[in-house]
């Protein structure tokens, strides 16, 4: 509700920018890291981090000839990521997968159980993507507390297990590539 009453007071290109710190507090970006997770243009990304350095809300590093922005542990910045986070209802589920599916071998994403904060799925696909995928987990661990298991089947096992009756037909599908 907040966030939405400030969407339509705020650029909507300096919300993006600022949510996207607020979900990676610890995180360092690059320029053109912001400009391309935000779906901001370099200028615009440029324009809008100068804004929110001078208000300490992101805090700038100089590494060598490199310049990297991180949200700053000031109270604005608390206060602001307050406000996001409890606006956010982004399923943890829902940013899993739109992690992975863009992984251009993965066929399926299903689930095979969801208690609390842990979820556990299996994931065909036409080639290993395990570490990648473990990198996946491990950040929305790390990011939102949420723990997420997997199971990765070429498609033959798949099939082969399927065939056997060793999944429930109810399973829900989470992601098919057609």
């Amino acid at each position: 509700m907040v966030m939405r009453a400030l969407s339509g007071l705020l650029d909507e290109k300096l919300v993006k920018i600022i949510s996207l710190f607020v979900r990676y507090p610890e995180k360092k970006f690059y320029l053109s890291e912001v400009s391309k997770l935000s779906g901001v243009n370099n200028t615009s990304t440029f324009r809008i981090l100068n804004r929110l350095v001078a208000q300490e809300i992101i805090k700038p590093t100089v590494i060598g000839r490199v310049r990297v922005y991180q949200l700053a542990k000031s109270e604005k910045a608390y206060q602001l990521a307050k406000i996001i986070k409890s606006e956010e209802k982004i399923d943890v589920l829902d940013l899993f997968v739109n992690r992975v599916k863009i992984m251009p071998r993965v066929r399926k994403i299903i689930l095979d159980s969801r208690v609390g904060n842990v979820a556990k799925l299996i994931i065909v696909s036409d080639f290993s993507l395990k570490e990648r995928i473990n990198r996946v987990c491990k950040e929305i661990y790390e990011d939102k507390g949420f723990k997420v298991e997997f199971v990765e089947l070429n498609p033959s096992q798949f099939e082969g297990l399927k065939n056997l009756n060793s999944f429930k037909s109810e399973k829900k599908v989470l992601f098919k590539r057609e």
